[in-house]
């Protein structure tokens, strides 16, 4: 099945990082064309704009992607005329951006990326660019995974758009333990989680390798136990120098309006680098 690949483009410097990794990730789909979404609502100059369109134009060419834009005027809200724009499908994938759009504000809470998410009509990356220098080539990616039963189902999609540009895939299973129970956990008990732990990554490495036909990536994996998950994910993303983060996002987190106390904005807030969070239809 074709895939087609659009970025929700909104003008920003921020938007600008995102294209980055929108372009290189343009070049593993068949027609290795990006299309670029713009709604018109006032907020830039047409010059402006113009002048960072030809910006991102040059830079797929020098990547082999085609670029082609469609620039539409905003209908109801910015949300609504994205969707008038980017098809509905399993096979169309649409990155935008996670920013803090003002002080006091989530990275994605109540943000139209938020809305993209939840909407699910095509599969969805919200990306927060830390360092831009990065030129959307991570190379070291971080998976934190929750132990789901379907494995590694709704993030391969992603991880094969990203695959080039990725020499060390790692890989962390968190063993959420209850913080009472944390605290007075016995040897044999937690070992017993981390042999869970590691036996479920076995199965979705070889569930990585199996789909991506012999990766260039290596491997490097981690189990640990933990009673803050959110709190965890930043310490191993800081120590084992990750460089993008991929967190998948659930209904739990997608419904919520508020900032605090969110745990996918506590890391979009507090982390050391990229962050993409994703969503497969």
């Amino acid at each position: 099945m074709a895939r087609s690949l659009y970025l929700a483009y909104d003008g920003s410097i921020s938007g600008d990082w995102v294209a980055r990794y929108a372009l290189r990730m343009a070049g593993e789909v068949p027609d290795r064309r990006l299309l670029l979404v713009h709604i018109q609502d006032g907020s830039m100059r047409a010059e402006r704009l113009e002048a960072k369109l030809q910006h991102i134009a040059s830079e797929g060419r020098a990547l082999d992607v085609e670029l082609s834009v469609q620039i539409r005027r905003l209908t109801q809200n910015v949300l609504t005329s994205l969707l008038e724009v980017i098809p509905a499908g399993d096979d169309v994938y649409c990155i935008c951006g996670a920013r803090a759009t003002s002080r006091g504000k989530g990275f994605l809470a109540g943000t139209v990326s938020q809305r993209l998410l939840r909407a699910r009509k095509f599969n969805t990356l919200a990306l927060r660019v830390v360092d831009p220098g990065l030129l959307g080539r991570p190379g070291n990616v971080m998976f934190p995974l929750g132990g789901h039963p379907r494995g590694f189902q709704a993030a391969m999609p992603f991880l094969q758009l990203l695959a080039p540009s990725i020499h060390t895939l790692t890989l962390l299973r968190i063993m959420t333990v209850n913080t009472l129970l944390f605290r007075y956990l016995t040897i044999a008990r937690a070992r017993d989680f981390l042999h869970k732990g590691n036996l479920y990554l076995r199965q979705v490495m070889e569930e990585i390798v199996a789909a991506t036909d012999s990766p260039s990536f290596r491997f490097d994996d981690h189990v640990v136990l933990s009673d803050d998950w959110p709190k965890e994910i930043l310490i191993q993303a800081a120590r084992l120098h990750a460089r993008l983060v991929l967190l998948g996002a659930s209904d739990r987190f997608l419904q919520s309006r508020f900032y605090y106390g969110n745990r996918l904005e506590q890391i979009l807030r507090e982390s050391p680098c990229d962050v993409g969070i994703y969503r497969k239809i």
